[in-house]
């Protein structure tokens, strides 16, 4: 989803903060160490003077004269770091610790918005569009199983009852969650209205937000309007291509015609190839989606999507 000016301006204001704490921090301890850690400043100085030479002999193309300072330079390394270990020092000490050891706070990495960038961009859009308050409500910890019906044993759960059906399902998610992106894969949730799909994206959208992966959910509706206004506007959003996690709710209620099958076969695809991680709720059986998209996408689902059925009573009704 598209940021607006103000949304950028806060996401880089609190990665500069990040930056600054961090390089502040590596700061104050080098001139510790150059207080406390007697003959250091003049190896530090020492080693700074060789180092600028070896700079203007590369400059000249002196490849020789470079090659006969790499012995004095390593050596004085060397002697900062006994110095510091004897004053109970390390050389990582001495360095900043930034939050992202991928773009060091920068928030751009290998060109493009790193994962601290898209996890902060998710954080804001969630905060800004009550999901918040709903992933406080609908979480792994307030999952019920006791709402779901022990008593009758079904063929399709491999003989279980809805509630130990469910247990497992629960616990497999829970267990995805903690362990991602050791654990990756693409998902369908089917089955009938209240039987729990939309309340399983929230769970896992909860548990992964509170890891650091960013997540983005939607519902079917909300996306293809969101593609619709982009077309229109002529903005680029990568976010939805870029984001760890894509959640989409309720596949098959939009409204669809040619513009949207297309799109979404894109993003499917696109998301396919970068391996990213995409979760998706329905209502509909694969015939039905067949209608509405096309062959090509609901092959692309059936070969690259676990289908995760469900079943049981409408929850909705009590």
């Amino acid at each position: 989803m598209a940021l607006t000016a103000e949304q950028f301006h806060e996401i880089q204001e609190i990665l500069s903060e990040r930056r600054f704490r961090a390089e502040k921090e590596a700061l104050e301890k080098q001139r510790e160490v150059l207080e406390k850690v007697s003959g250091y400043a003049d190896l530090d100085e020492k080693l700074r003077t060789l180092s600028i030479s070896a700079i203007e002999k590369a400059q000249e193309g002196d490849a020789e004269a470079i090659r006969a300072l790499r012995p004095a330079i390593q050596k004085i390394r060397e002697e900062k770091r006994v110095l510091l270990e004897k004053a109970g020092f390390s050389p990582e000490d001495l360095e900043a610790h930034y939050s992202c050891t991928l773009c060091r706070d920068s928030g751009i990495f290998e060109g493009k918005k790193c994962r601290c960038f898209l996890k902060l961009q998710g954080e804001i859009l969630y905060k800004q569009s009550k999901m918040g308050e709903i992933l406080e409500r609908e979480n792994f910890s307030r999952f019920q199983l006791e709402r779901f019906d022990n008593t009758e044993r079904k063929a399709q759960t491999g003989n279980k009852t809805v509630r130990e059906y469910m247990k497992d399902i629960r616990d497999y998610f829970y267990g995805y969650c903690q362990n991602y992106p050791e654990n990756q894969g693409n998902f369908i949730f089917t089955g009938g209205t209240g039987t729990g799909k939309t309340f399983f994206l929230h769970c896992i959208a909860k548990a992964l937000l509170d890891r650091g992966v960013s997540v983005l959910y939607f519902t079917a509706e909300g996306l293809f309007n969101h593609f619709s206004r982009l077309m229109r506007e002529g903005i680029e959003d990568e976010f939805v291509e870029e984001v760890d996690v894509l959640l989409l709710d309720d596949l098959g209620t939009e409204f669809s015609n040619s513009f949207t099958a297309s799109r979404f076969f894109n993003l499917l695809n696109q998301r396919i190839l970068t391996r990213k991680t995409m979760m998706i709720s329905t209502n509909l059986n694969f015939k039905d989606l067949r209608e509405l998209y096309s062959d090509r996408v609901v092959s692309r689902m059936m070969s690259d999507y676990e289908i995760i059925p469900l079943y049981g009573r409408d929850l909705r009704l009590g």
